[in-house]
């Protein structure tokens, strides 16, 4: 084995495991002598001391192993693994190799110790992980969209509905973003309409060399879309007023950040709230609070509230 890759084994191995005895060292080396293996760890205390502040191989006597002491900057730490893999995992967002392999490539940064504590705790989560119904790649294709988009380059693409009724789109495309369980690809057509499609239900794509260069709305930054666009629903920007009455009001205001109250009551727990909106998607939010919510304007959407109320009621007579 060479110089150049037993160190190389040696540095990855201490940074994995921490501690390590006379004996697993040479294995590491191939065996080599005492005074190679010294030669090897001066070497390696010389390296971390140029790249690690604080970082160094010691000898412990009692323990008869060398420990790497001092800490060793990584990308994540293990709590943020944990947390960032907790989270992705229960989005449910990436196809069951892909969660696989994430979580997999990101256990690789840490620690053995802490990779098999983790490794405990998701256990359960990894074993019940349901993908959604199109169990399709999406990071490969998530990426090559971007690239699109960064090359201010148009893409045209097969898209099948909800109805699986398959069209072929040409769009300028703005950003994609991540909401309610999907990857959506934000864009305008030839048209100048803005366009949301889901990430899974395009079933191939092409980047064209020719492009039409639409100045986009206002509210098709991904800043204002991002805050201003519930359920992915596109559509105009409206501000909408309603009452919040009996409920928790922190579960508004942390569900739209754009929500302020406009009139606050305590005691009653009775709040007026103003939120701005891109579409109708807020909608379906509006009937899932029952009576807690009573829309106040704009006109057209106390109507639209109206009629679904009066759709529902119809099912049941």
């Amino acid at each position: 084995m060479a110089k150049s890759t037993a160190f190389l084994k040696l540095y990855l191995t201490f940074i994995e495991r921490s501690a390590l005895s006379k004996n697993e060292i040479f294995e590491l080396i191939d065996n080599k002598t005492e005074r190679t293996l010294q030669r090897y760890l001066k070497d390696l205390n010389i390296f971390l001391g140029e790249h690690h502040k604080n970082v160094k191989v010691q000898y412990y006597s009692q323990q008869q192993k060398y420990v790497l002491e001092g800490v060793i900057d990584n990308v994540f730490n293990k709590q943020q693994v944990l947390v960032l893999l907790k989270i992705l995992i229960a989005s449910r967002s990436l196809s069951s190799n892909e969660i696989t392999t994430v979580v997999s490539n990101m256990m690789k940064l840490l620690k053995h110790e802490d990779r098999v504590f983790i490794e405990k705790i998701l256990a359960t989560d990894m074993q019940t992980y349901h993908p959604l119904q199109l169990d399709e790649p999406k990071i490969d294709r998530i990426w090559q969209l971007h690239e699109a988009i960064d090359k201010k380059k148009n893409i045209q693409f097969k898209y099948s509905n909800a109805m699986n009724e398959q069209r072929t789109h040409t769009i300028q495309p703005y950003f994609i973003t991540f909401s309610e369980l999907y990857f959506y690809i934000v864009g305008i057509n030839q048209k100048g309409h803005t366009l949301i499609f889901r990430v899974d239900r395009i079933e191939s794509f092409e980047i064209l060399n020719q492009t039409f260069h639409r100045t986009p709305p206002p509210h098709l930054s991904p800043t204002m879309m991002k805050d201003r666009i519930y359920f992915m629903y596109g559509g105009e920007f409206q501000r909408i007023k309603f009452e919040f009455n009996g409920g928790i009001i922190e579960s508004v205001l942390d569900r739209f950040p754009t929500a302020r109250t406009i009139k606050n009551d305590h005691i009653n727990n009775r709040y007026t709230v103003e939120v701005e909106v891109i579409g109708d998607g807020i909608l379906m939010w509006f009937l899932s609070q029952g009576k807690r919510v009573k829309v106040l304007s704009p006109p057209s959407m106390v109507k639209k509230i109206k009629d679904e109320i009066e759709g529902m009621r119809g099912l049941y007579e």
